[in-house]
């Protein structure tokens, strides 16, 4: 359960406190973990949408600008080809010194801060189609160079969406959220532990008790263990009382 995110705890939780809820209060241990379950829950709910994701902001920001300096390099080598190509025509060559000029003017431009290459991505998105007709002078694996062009400014754009969602993550609402995270995980935790404890002195309990409860969440935990990126306020904690078994 280390690895749950903050959206993998709403589903596992609701679930847990909705289709299982009948299975819950036929425990003793539930009477004490249902309400605490439940305020973490309305707690997390009550979180700005944006604290929510599998991967954290930082690393989506940092693939999609690989993704427009991939594109730009692309662009800036192309370009950079034909200018020096003996056998190129000079309406080539001139196409291929606009498209640089716009969209990729050296490759330091590559390099520079991700607010600075969303904006230009911003600005120069209106001369995709002023030069379209220089980009298609240029053919490319099963398109013409406006694919590469448009698959770098739609990474620009991207970058700003980004940006603005960081914004939006306050650091209060992060802190917040990492704590949220954190409790609601060690609650699960430790009524998992209570359940244990409370069939080893009640045979009457059915042995598959804990799988019908948590059989959603630990699905949820063993997903995002083989392929989850958990956000800063997701990242892997250790619940306060760890399984002893």
């Amino acid at each position: 359960m280390r690895t749950l995110t903050l959206s993998d705890l709403k589903l596992g939780i609701g679930d847990l406190l909705s289709r299982r809820v009948e299975t819950v209060r036929a425990t003793r241990c539930g009477a004490i973990y249902e309400p605490l379950l439940r305020a973490s829950l309305d707690a997390i709910h009550a979180l700005p949408a944006v604290t929510f994701g599998s991967r954290p902001l930082s690393d989506q920001l940092s693939e999609t600008d690989v993704v427009h300096d991939g594109f730009g390099n692309a662009v800036w080598y192309l370009t950079e080809a034909y200018l020096r190509l003996p056998t190129a025509t000079k309406k080539q060559r001139a196409a291929a010194q606009r498209i640089r000029e716009v969209f990729v003017p050296s490759l330091a431009s590559l390099q520079a801060s991700y607010a600075d290459e969303a904006q230009a991505a911003i600005d120069h998105r209106p001369k995709l189609d002023e030069l379209r007709a220089d980009l298609e002078l240029f053919p490319v694996a099963g398109a013409t160079l406006a694919a590469w062009v448009d698959g770098q400014l739609k990474a620009g754009v991207k970058l700003d969406a980004l940006l603005r969602a960081r914004a939006d993550a306050a650091p209060g609402s992060r802190k917040e959220a990492a704590t949220l995270r954190s409790k609601a995980i060690g609650q699960l935790q430790r009524f998992r532990d209570a359940l244990a404890d409370e069939r080893d002195v009640n045979p009457k309990l059915d042995a598959d008790l804990e799988a019908r409860l948590f059989g959603y969440i630990d699905q949820l935990a063993a997903m995002r263990d083989r392929g989850g990126s958990p956000d800063e306020e997701d990242a892997p904690v250790d619940p306060p009382n760890p399984p002893t078994g």
